[in-house]
C-alpha cells in the first residue's frame, strides 16, 4: 500500500521542482520579466498611458530603473513621455507606433513559444496545467483580499 504524501511533503516536492523550473528558464525569458520589455508590455497591457511611478510599480522595478528604461525606450523611438492634460506636473507615457508593433511582435513570439510547450504537454495536460494555474490565480488573490481586510481592520 501506498503513502499517501503528506501536504508538507508536497510542499516540499513542489518548491523543488520550482527552483528547478526557474533554473532552466533561459537568461532571455528571465530577462523579458524585467526592464525595457517588461516596461514596454506594461504599458501595452494597459492600453493607456501610466506614469512612471505606476510603470515602477507595475514593472517591478524602482524608480530609478524606470527613468532609465523610459530613457533607452524613448531613444529607440519606443515610447513617449508628455505632461499630463489633467496635471501639468505629471508626467505621462504611452507607446508610439512603433512601440505598440514591438510589443505585439513580443506577445505573438510569447504566444507561440508557450503555444509549443503546451503541445509538448499534450492537450489534456495542458488544460490541466491552465486549470491548475487558474485555480492557483483565485486562492491567491483571495488569500490577498483577505489578508488586506484583515490588515485594514486592525
Amino acid at each position: 500500500m501506498e503513502d499517501t504524501p503528506t501536504y508538507e511533503e508536497l510542499a516540499g516536492e513542489l518548491m523543488r521542482e520550482l527552483f528547478s523550473l526557474g533554473s532552466a528558464l533561459t537568461p532571455m525569458m528571465v530577462n523579458s520579466t524585467r526592464g525595457e520589455t517588461a516596461t514596454l508590455m506594461t504599458l501595452y497591457r494597459r492600453g493607456a498611458a501610466l506614469t512612471p511611478g505606476e510603470l515602477a510599480e507595475q514593472a517591478h522595478v524602482t524608480s530609478a530603473r524606470v527613468a532609465n528604461i523610459l530613457r533607452a525606450l524613448e531613444e529607440k523611438g519606443l515610447v513617449e513621455r508628455a505632461h499630463s492634460s489633467v496635471d501639468r506636473r505629471q508626467v505621462e507615457v504611452t507607446l508610439t507606433d512603433a512601440g505598440q508593433a514591438t510589443a505585439e511582435r513580443v506577445r505573438e513570439e510569447r504566444t507561440q513559444a508557450i503555444a509549443g510547450y503546451l503541445r509538448q504537454l499534450g492537450s489534456e495536460d495542458a488544460a490541466h496545467l491552465v486549470r491548475i494555474v487558474r485555480r492557483t490565480t483565485d486562492i491567491l488573490e483571495e488569500r490577498s483580499e483577505r489578508a488586506g481586510s484583515e490588515g485594514g481592520a486592525a
